[in-house]
């Protein structure tokens, strides 16, 4: 997500001089702990507490969200920062590889309709249940998550966007509004949110969980300048890093980890690698993982996808091969059905052909519309320096 969500290159605050390398790595893990919570099987990786709590990556993606938000655009918006510059920006750098992934949904949901007709001979019907048509238009200008909070829609894991879209627009005016203090109300949310995220009946909620993560994210970017100002030495910033993600490994393997600590966990682990100071940020400063964080949006946009079409695959082959590898069905619910090591063995190579697409994807799509965004936005108001590169989930 900015990363989140929003969700790809370096998370860096214009004009600060400031890039958070490691972030934006964490970014990236993330993704890939998202994909993962959605190939099921055998094993803890893929089944448990812990696969189950994967999802909650999302949440680290607000939280991050907020944080290079409040970094980037705060005190340029405080200072009356064009509002539709700053839209068309934000948009431009979430929305069109979004769109691309239903326009590729509906081909797909064609085909389906031309090949089985209307009366479910595929197990399904074509264009209904997460492919609502009547649901089309507002999931494809990204306005799903406000209207059907609790209904997954076409390129499922576009809500948490949906969400951001929002989030951005809020932040932006409590920034013109407030400018220095938009933190305040922004935390005063986070906090009510996060508690009736506690509630049965508000469990999950997606709007709330983006308002917890990102108003908390916006409350660590208030309180960097005086965190990042406490020396360390480096010893201690990797007791901390150790400790921070020790903390988040214990609540994910809880079976409901509480949101008012998950949250503040996710916070934690932002300031602290932040600072880029530790052994473990040492490591994150890999390359290989500076490319899984530039990856991250546009893995996070197809995994789905991706996943989705190699149970089908496996599907089709065993159906032919008369062998049983996976519960797989048209349209989702599939777990692989293989002995622990041969199913994570699938799961890493299912996980490693969308990182492929994604590849593909950030190339053709996501990076062309980042930079005809900036082009097209530089015509707006005065001329800013190149904007730069964020994540979205």
């Amino acid at each position: 997500m900015e990363q989140v969500a929003a969700h790809s290159g370096a998370a860096v605050p214009a004009g600060s001089g400031e890039r958070f390398h490691v972030l934006d790595s964490l970014r990236g893990i993330a993704a890939l702990a998202v994909g993962l919570s959605h190939i099921s099987g055998p094993g803890l990786l893929l089944s448990g507490p812990v696969h189950e709590n994967l999802g909650r990556a999302v949440d680290f993606f607000f939280v991050l969200s907020g944080f290079v938000i409040a970094a980037s655009y705060g005190e340029r918006l405080a200072q009356g920062f064009s509002l539709l510059r700053y839209m068309v920006l934000r948009i431009g750098r979430v929305w069109p590889l979004h769109a691309v992934m239903v326009l590729v949904y509906i081909a797909l949901e064609t085909g389906l309709w031309l090949r089985m007709g209307t009366d479910g001979a595929a197990g399904r019907i074509p264009f209904t249940g997460v492919r609502d048509w009547t649901a089309l238009p507002a999931c494809f200008l990204l306005l799903q998550a406000w209207i059907w909070p609790w209904r997954e829609l076409w390129n499922v894991q576009s809500w948490s966007i949906s969400v951001e879209l929002g989030l951005y627009l809020g932040a932006a005016l409590a920034f013109r509004v407030l400018g220095h203090r938009a933190w305040v109300p922004g935390l005063v949310l986070a906090f009510s949110a996060l508690a009736l995220l506690e509630l049965p009946s508000q469990a999950g909620h997606p709007v709330l969980r983006g308002l917890g993560g990102f108003g908390l994210g916006m409350a660590c970017h208030a309180a960097w300048p005086a965190f990042r100002r406490v020396a360390l030495p480096a010893w201690a910033a990797t007791v901390a890093e150790l400790a921070v993600l020790t903390l988040i490994a214990r609540l994910l393997a809880r079976p409901e980890a509480p949101w008012l600590w998950f949250d503040p966990a996710c916070a934690l682990a932002v300031l602290v690698f932040a600072r880029e100071q530790g052994l473990a940020s040492r490591v994150l400063r890999h390359r290989a993982f500076a490319a899984l964080g530039t990856l991250s949006y546009a893995f996070y946009m197809v995994h789905g996808l991706v996943i989705g079409r190699m149970f089908d695959l496996i599907g089709a082959v065993q159906a032919r091969a008369g062998q049983r590898w996976a519960d797989a069905h048209l349209g989702g619910g599939d777990v692989l059905m293989l002995p622990q090591l041969p199913a994570l063995l699938v799961a890493a190579a299912m996980l490693c052909a969308a990182l492929v697409v994604a590849m593909a994807a950030h190339r053709c799509v996501e990076a062309p519309a980042r930079d005809w965004s900036r082009r097209f936005a530089a015509r707006i108001g005065a001329r800013l320096p190149m904007e730069p590169e964020r994540g979205a989930v």
